[in-house]
């Protein structure tokens, strides 16, 4: 659009904000001129196009209870009134017992049982073939049950000493988090000078000859509208690759560079590939479905087709098979090998190369999607993309790794990086890569490590694997200087449209 001429709404939004002359929300200008909210929002998005005013969108974050979070701030938490029935009936009192004079119905059950434990409240234990539960403290105190009843209260927020107790309610879906932006706009002080000249500017005349009006004639003695053809035009919006896709783009290229071959593996693994394989204990935290996302439709479980490399598997985790380890000393189920899930990270597909590129020497990567049930954070995302990469070969170190991993994050445009001893169930030793962010500080980016002979040695492989997990994310934020992971999917057209990965 030609700078020396204005729509109407667009002039009358500039003389609504010229005559503050300081900032006004968007709201208000749409009270003051009777139009609606979104389409004074899109007006002003029009004139911070055209560097006439400054747009400003601040995000507020407040909270509200789902309907399950409603229904336990009346009625009490189900780990709450199962502590309370086993402190009322006496301890050693049986499951069912404590769960009936607690009124829960078999979802809360669970519930109840699997979070009383988990907080220390109860204890369970068999006595003469019974399952029965047992108080370990005087009272339960519950942060989570505190917010739910802030919030049920009328409040929007909660105080900063329950952020752990809002936290836990927000992964169990009790709450729900509302992020509401507001637009605040200003007009930019060394523009007023066009602003005016706009402003006091006629907008009559003839701008679009059409041939109608050649037809007619009507054109014939009118006035044109004016154009000044030496001003700057406006910005161009142009279809162009997403700068995050681009920055993968790129690493794929660094990769192939350094001899690596790219593989790809499914969304949706066994338990058995996505942490069997990798002597993740069957038991272990990250299995619970507070990490890891649980697929139950249409199927639940998928099958293991290779035997004899699973019963190696089950082997190392039950004694430790032939490598000298002695496992973990527990039953291995097949149920719980069987159980599908969304792949919580990328090394399944690793196990899944090895078992089929089992002579040295191997380089690898595959950069893709995972998903984990995490809380979204500036740091934390429950769809992240991973970069992971194997090399197999004989006589291969730490050092090695190290090497490869600083080069990696080198390439991207990271000049200050740091290593320190990390600890992962599937390697040994291990290393964590950290880089230096301006805002946020030195934030983890290549986690990696040796694998361990539990994880290599099922599938006959006896030479050292060298493994890192890189988060592209996180790399990509601190190569472009980003504070907060979510932008990396932001939604802000101003954002896409100027950003850029520079190689």
């Amino acid at each position: 659009m030609n700078e020396q001429h204005l729509t109407a709404g667009e002039r009358k939004v500039l003389k609504a904000l010229v005559e503050v002359d300081g900032t006004v929300p968007a709201e208000a200008i749409a009270e003051n001129l009777g139009e609606r909210t979104d389409r004074i929002v899109s007006i002003l998005n029009a004139l911070a196009e055209r560097n006439l005013i400054r747009l400003d969108v601040r995000e507020s974050v407040s909270y509200r209870l789902t309907d399950e979070g409603k229904q336990y701030a009346m009625n009490w938490l189900p780990e709450v009134r199962l502590f309370a029935a086993v402190k009322e009936l006496g301890n050693n009192i049986s499951v069912d017992q404590a769960v009936e004079k607690a009124s829960l119905n078999n979802k809360e059950k669970g519930i109840a049982i699997n979070w009383a434990k988990r907080n220390g409240w109860l204890g369970i234990t068999k006595v003469e073939g019974k399952t029965v539960l047992e108080a370990k403290m005087d009272e339960a105190d519950s942060p989570v049950m505190r917010v739910l009843k802030k919030l049920n209260e009328g409040n929007d927020t909660v105080p900063q000493h329950l952020d752990e107790g809002l936290e836990v309610s927000i992964s169990r879906n009790l709450v729900e988090r509302v992020v509401t932006k507001k637009f605040e706009a200003q007009v930019i002080e060394d523009r007023k000078d066009t602003i005016d000249t706009l402003l006091t500017s006629t907008t009559e005349g003839i701008v679009n000859l059409t041939p109608e009006m050649i037809a007619s004639g009507s054109w014939r003695g009118a006035p044109f509208r004016p154009f000044n053809v030496t001003i700057d035009p406006p910005y161009v919006n142009y279809g162009k690759k997403h700068p995050y896709a681009e920055f993968n783009d790129w690493l794929k290229e660094i990769l192939v560079g350094l001899g690596f071959t790219e593989w790809f593996g499914p969304y949706v693994e066994t338990e058995f590939w996505n942490n069997d394989t990798l002597f993740v204990p069957q038991d272990h935290v990250a299995r619970e479905v507070q990490d890891q996302f649980r697929v139950v439709s249409p199927y639940d479980h998928g099958d293991i087709l290779n035997t004899r490399y699973y019963k190696a598997v089950k082997a190392v985790h039950e004694n430790g098979g032939d490598t000298g380890s002695t496992g973990w000393q527990a039953p291995f189920s097949k149920e719980v090998a069987q159980r599908l899930v969304l792949r919580s990270h990328t090394t399944p597909v690793s196990m899944r190369y090895l078992s089929e590129h089992q002579e040295p020497p191997q380089k690898m990567f595959i950069i893709d999607r995972n998903f984990r049930a995490e809380n979204l954070s500036a740091r934390h995302a429950m769809e992240f993309n991973q970069c992971e990469g194997i090399i197999m070969d004989k006589g291969l170190t730490l050092r090695d790794l190290m090497g490869y991993l600083a080069e990696i994050v080198r390439s991207v445009g990271i000049k200050k990086m740091k290593f320190k001893p990390g600890q992962f169930p599937f390697t040994e030793p291990s290393v964590e890569c950290f880089a230096k962010h301006d805002v946020l500080g030195w934030i983890e980016v290549a986690p990696g490590g040796i694998f361990r002979p539990e994880v290599t040695h099922p599938h006959g492989i006896k030479d050292t694997v060298l493994a890192w997990g890189i988060g592209s994310g996180r790399l990509y934020m601190a190569s472009m200087g980003i504070n907060d992971i979510r932008e990396l999917y932001s939604r802000d057209l101003a954002w896409l449209r100027r950003k850029y990965f520079l190689r």
